[in-house]
């Protein structure tokens, strides 16, 4: 066994070697060359031990983002708010009328009505049974039918209640739209003179004041999470703490995790970008950040294209995670160093000529 083992690493240490020998020390290309191939080169910076990339989707915490849908089928007649306005519970954002809305009222003024008279009977019974004209069992029915009105006309205000309407007002068919709760007008999806069916999302109100980032992460990532771990977006200058991971995966075998925004920087609910995970049991590992574009494959090897004063140095990296935009890696870099972000395709060709 000790002798196979011995094999094996021979067999390896010599694979790596060809590898090795197979690539070229230096790339030579003067600055014309360059211009040519359309290469230009981006600046290695110095990673945060341990930090995780990832892409989030910068949102709003459940609760706070409410959206106003059409109760009934109508026609918008009014908008009284702009996108990005503020709004408070209970005022106004449009004005609307439906045929079903002016039925709905119709119904409701019938059932009052039925209460009204089915109250006026049971008090004529009653007096009829406190002078001996009538059995107490025709009291009982006529107080069945007064409670049995009363239900009616409860569940018709509760329907009316629902859709956010008030049961007054002169015209039957009309009635304002209102905002659930404080916040902004962040999504408008109708025009003055739209008709809608019952059920289609007209606006959507959120409280701002509260961010969250639902970030996207591989397996072996959130496996090195924590609640409590910090995030940072650096494009945004906001920072972020985690409240929860799930390693639990989904059909794209990818796994989630929700962070409070503690410092909200210029961030803007809705849009995707990416971000930065300290996990605080991390190892410390010295690390550079370069664009992701910069790190390219070759000889079953990641490299990236050092620029020298006479072109570029493929130098050999170990990439420790990455998102859409950027890579951490390690190898023998520095912050002096500048890669090649953009010509890669010709450079890789050279790579393969040197061989």
């Amino acid at each position: 066994m000790t002798g196979l083992l011995k094999t094996i690493l021979f067999v390896g240490a010599w694979s790596a070697a060809a590898v090795w020998a197979q690539v070229p020390a230096e790339l030579l290309l003067d600055a014309q060359q360059k211009a040519a191939l359309g290469v230009r080169v981006a600046p290695v910076q110095l990673a945060q031990s341990g930090a995780l990339l990832a892409s989030a989707t910068v949102s709003v915490p459940p609760g706070r983002e409410v959206t106003v849908a059409a109760p009934y089928a109508g026609v918008i007649t009014r908008i009284d708010v702009g996108l990005g306005d503020a709004v408070k519970a209970g005022s106004a954002l449009a004005q609307w009328s439906s045929p079903q809305l002016a039925d709905v009222r119709r119904q409701i003024r019938e059932a009052q009505l039925d209460v009204q008279n089915a109250q006026a009977a049971l008090t004529r019974d009653q007096a009829m049974l406190a002078d001996g004209i009538i059995p107490a069992a025709r009291v009982q029915i006529s107080q069945n039918k007064f409670h049995a009105a009363q239900s009616v006309l409860q569940a018709k205000e509760a329907d009316l209640r629902s859709s956010g309407a008030s049961s007054g007002g002169t015209d039957y068919a009309a009635a304002g739209l209102t905002s659930p709760l404080n916040g902004r007008l962040v999504q408008s999806l109708v025009s003055v003179g739209q008709r809608v069916e019952a059920g289609a999302p007209l606006f959507k109100v959120a409280d701002t004041r509260q961010l969250q980032l639902d970030v996207m992460l591989s397996p072996e990532k959130a496996a090195q999470l924590q609640v409590g771990d910090a995030v940072s977006v650096p494009s945004r200058q906001a920072n972020a703490v985690l409240v929860g991971v799930s390693r639990a995966v989904d059909a794209t075998q990818q796994a989630q995790a929700r962070a409070r925004v503690t410092q909200p920087g210029s961030l803007s609910a809705g849009e995707v970008l990416p971000v930065q995970l300290h996990p605080a049991r991390s190892s410390a590992a010295a690390a550079w950040q370069v664009p992701a574009r910069a790190v390219i494959t070759h000889q079953m090897q990641t490299w990236v294209l050092v620029a020298s004063a006479k072109g570029f140095v493929p130098t050999p990296v170990k990439v420790l995670t990455s998102n859409d935009d950027q890579s951490v890696v390690t190898g023998r870099l520095s912050e002096k160093n500048q890669v090649a972000v953009t010509g890669l395709a010709s450079l890789r060709v050279m790579l393969n000529k040197d061989e």
